[in-house]
Formats: C-alpha cells, structure tokens, sequence
C-alpha cells in the first residue's frame, strides 16, 4: 500500500483530494488540516484519514502534496522532513514568497533525497500538449494569453511562465515589461494582494509572450503567431462545460481533481511525473518574484522582502 498525504484541504487541496480518489493504485490517503471542521465528510473510497497535524500522520510516507499558502509552505516543510520520512513532494503554486527560500529547501531535498514538483498544470493539459505536437512553434514565434476575470495575473502568472517555458523548452526568461491595470487589493488569503495587469516575456531563444486581460468573465485564450501562421488554442469560455480547442480540434479541458490522480500514478509507476521540477520552477519564480517585487516596491514607496501572493 502505498502512502500518499495532503497537506492543506483548503479550495485546491479538496480538488487534490477528489483527485486522489480515482488513483489507479492502491493508495492509503492522510489528510492534514489544522481546521479539521472544514474537511470535506462526504467523500468516500479509498482510505481516507484525517489529522490536525503533521506528527500524527504515518512516519513514512510516499508521495506528499502540501496545498498550503505560500506564506507557511517553508516552515510546513520543514516540519515534516524533520519528523517523517518522504520520498516524493509535490508543492503548490506560489511555492515561497523568496528567492531565498528555493535555495534552502532545494539543498535541503538533495540532501534528504526527495524529488519534488510544482502543480503548474497548465504543461499537463490535453490541449497544450496538443499544441506543442504541432510544429508551429519555433524561432521568432509570438505568443499571447488573454485571462478573463476568474484569473489574477499576481497569483497566476507563475501558471503562464511554466506554460510559456514548457511551449518554448526553456526555462531561462526574461520578464521584459510589467504594469498593473488595477490597484492592489486584498487577497482572500490574509497578509496577501490581488492584482491584474499586462506582462511581456522574452526567452533566450527568440520566443516573446505577452499576457493581458480581455473582456470576458471566464475562460483563457492563448494566441500563436509564427510568419504568416496564426494558431489559436482555448481553455473554453463556459466554466460547466470547459470544452478547449487547438485551431478546430475540440480538446476537454481536465479539472484538478482529475488530473492530480495522473501525477500520483505516473511518480508510484516511474518515479516521475510531467510537472516541473521543484530546481527548474525555482527559475522562473525567482524571475517572477523579482518583477513583482519592484513592482510592489512602486507601489509601496519602500523595499519588499517577501512578495505577497500566493
């Protein structure tokens, strides 16, 4: 039997959670959550326990997703590799809030052995990779993503780095150009802003990205143009019946909670999965943090150590 845990069954960790249940393997699931009222009673199949810490959990443990906000995800970390042993974590996005904080937990895994990934899941959607199949995307390809407003480019840019880096294979960026079209506003995860505004990315190998916001209420649109081609993809505009398209190939869009089940069989099967490393997503966060930290500075009028999204 195979033990997999969650830590953290806010919003996104009960979509991990739902996810977990459509594992193919046999799995025994631990649930981690300080307010254990607020875990969810009506799921049931697979073993399913639920604790409000981390020591009560088994000492050994296979894979490891911790769902928590950015701003406790370090010291969660450290508090498990010190009391468990574990072989596999997978980390939500925005892992930290500091460069700083990638250098010491990346040498703190090597040092432990543990392989880890980031849930940018945008380079395991059907779509996107049926998009980087075709060979449309080369040299001098320009790229635009247009979000809707159920998306927030301070918590979410990091989705669209990762998409961009894994459409163009690389993970050195440069984040050229950053403004923000609305003022900061408080996150609904306390001590962290909210903003939208328009980015614009290069890649050391003639790739150029631009994000910016279009007038919809749902769905994103990613736009490829390469000499006289022009490629189109969705991630669908009705948020029931998510439908994508790559040109006029209709492609499903797969929610989180059936999708994290196919990170967990592919790391117990091969010990891999196709999220980005937590070394190669530590690039383009630090890539981010830097941008958003100036930005923030502006704002501020003074210096801002840990960036405040999550």
């Amino acid at each position: 039997m195979v033990n997999v845990c969650l830590i953290g069954c806010g919003g996104v960790g009960k979509r991990h959670l739902e996810a977990m249940l459509k594992v193919k393997n046999d799995i025994n699931i631990e649930v981690v959550e300080p307010n254990i009222e607020n875990t969810p009673t009506t799921l049931v199949g697979q073993n399913i326990n639920y604790f409000s810490k981390i020591e009560d959990v088994s000492n050994n443990i296979d894979i490891c997703l911790i769902a928590t906000t950015a701003n406790v995800r370090k010291k969660v970390i450290l508090e498990l590799i010190s009391k468990k042993n574990v072989k596999f974590i997978i980390l939500e996005k925005v892992v930290f809030q500091n460069e700083k904080d990638f250098d010491e937990i990346i040498k703190l895994f090597e040092e432990k052995n543990i392989k880890s990934w980031v849930n940018c899941h945008l380079r395991a959607q059907p779509i996107y990779k049926e998009l980087k199949t075709q060979s449309i995307i080369s040299y001098d390809t320009t790229m635009t993503y247009e979000y809707s407003d159920d998306f927030t480019l301070s918590s979410s840019a990091i989705h669209i780095l990762d998409l961009f880096s894994y459409l163009c294979d690389d993970y050195d960026l440069e984040i050229q150009d950053i403004v923000t079209d609305t003022e900061l506003k408080s996150s609904r995860h306390s001590g962290c802003v909210d903003f939208n505004g328009y980015m614009k990315v290069k890649s050391t190998n003639g790739y150029e990205l631009v994000v910016k916001k279009r007038d919809a209420h749902f769905g994103e649109h990613l736009t490829i143009y390469h000499n006289d081609l022009t490629v189109r993809s969705s991630e669908g505009d009705d948020p029931d019946n998510r439908i994508g398209f790559v040109q006029d190939k209709k492609i499903p869009y797969v929610w989180q909670s059936s999708l994290t089940n196919s990170y967990i069989d592919d790391i117990i099967e091969k010990s891999d999965c196709n999220l980005s490393t937590l070394e190669n997503s530590a690039k383009l966060h630090k890539i981010m943090l830097k941008s958003f930290r100036n930005l923030l500075k502006e704002k501020y009028n003074r210096e801002v150590v840990d960036c405040p999204i999550t």
